[in-house]
């Protein structure tokens, strides 16, 4: 007796080649059904994501770049953002014209909403002064007051031997009549 396996020579050849067949058959079927149509679906969601990642990039882009712009911005405007958040005071204002002004008074003409953010007032200022030089040094200060306040015309200046009086209306914002304390 030999040792030789012969095993092998059982073998149908044919039935080998025919379950061959349907296992070849069975997995192009399984990769034509099921992995094909996913690979489409996958390269199409892959553009759209590839597009989605360009529109992102660019939006953070001009993000940084508005960013960049409101620091610069609030940086150079910082006098302005206090002024509108410095409450305003009649008697801090009138202690500012005295120094401008030999007299002043100041009457409240009309409070109204501004934008529904701020509070406009109107102001009617009637002041005596002794040259012009002072009325055009005090609209100069108005740019570094602690407000935000706004001369309108028409300025009415008028002249008697001593000294000049001068009526003109202002406007005020005031961001804190607004918001509840």
């Amino acid at each position: 007796m030999s040792n030789l396996d012969r095993s092998l020579d059982k073998i149908d050849l044919m039935k080998l080649l025919l379950f061959l067949l349907v296992f070849l058959v069975i997995t192009f079927s399984f990769v034509f059904v099921l992995i094909i149509p996913n690979i489409k679906e996958h390269r199409v969601i892959q553009a759209e994501y590839k597009r989605v990642l360009v529109h992102k990039t660019r939006v953070e882009n001009l993000f940084l770049e508005r960013e960049a712009e409101l620091s610069k911005l609030k940086k150079e405007n910082a006098h302005v953002i206090i002024a509108f958040k410095h409450p305003f005071s009649q008697d801090e204002f009138m202690r500012y014209a005295m120094q401008f002004f030999s007299d002043v008074s100041l009457v409240e003409i009309s409070k109204s909403e501004y934008k529904k953010e701020f509070v406009e007032y109107e102001l009617n200022v009637t002041s005596t002064l002794q040259t012009p030089t002072n009325f055009y040094h005090f609209l100069e200060g108005l740019n570094r007051y602690k407000n935000i306040v706004q001369a309108d015309f028409p300025i009415h200046l008028e002249a008697d031997k001593k000294s000049i009086t001068s009526t003109f209306k202002i406007k005020v914002y005031d961001l804190n009549a607004t918001q509840p304390h």
